[in-house]
């Protein structure tokens, strides 16, 4: 059975790590921490990779989430992806919940408008 959880979520930490240019592309490591609540209750650190220039964007990234989803309790891995072409996926790493996570599986989605972020997690378990 499929359910869906959806949570509204604050950027509490956004720092560069390291940035570094190669052939006209920043490239830069940042570290992310967020804060949720709503049916996904809890918190994340992300590490992602980023990749700008003149023409295109993309980022690849990890987010341990520390969570209560739907009132279970545990913790697993998102896996990010996105670029200009591609657009961006989010989904649960495999065999990466723990405690009334175990075996969490499915997908995220996040919109940001403005001020507002929203996380609408779609997952089996």
């Amino acid at each position: 059975m499929t359910s869906t959880a959806t949570a509204s979520f604050t950027v509490d930490k956004w720092e560069p790590q390291a940035t570094d240019e190669f052939a006209g592309t920043e490239l830069a490591r940042v570290a992310i921490a967020k804060t949720f609540t709503g049916a996904v209750e809890g918190t994340s650190q992300v590490e992602l990779l980023t990749a700008n220039n003149a023409t295109s964007r993309a980022y690849v990234g990890f987010e341990r989430l520390e969570v209560a989803v739907d009132g279970r309790k545990g913790s697993f891995v998102l896996h990010h992806t996105a670029g200009e072409e591609s657009g961006m996926t989010v989904t649960i790493l495999p065999g990466s919940g723990t405690g009334e996570l175990t075996g969490i599986a499915g997908k995220a989605d996040i919109e940001i408008d403005g001020e507002d972020h929203r996380l609408t997690l779609t997952y089996s378990l």
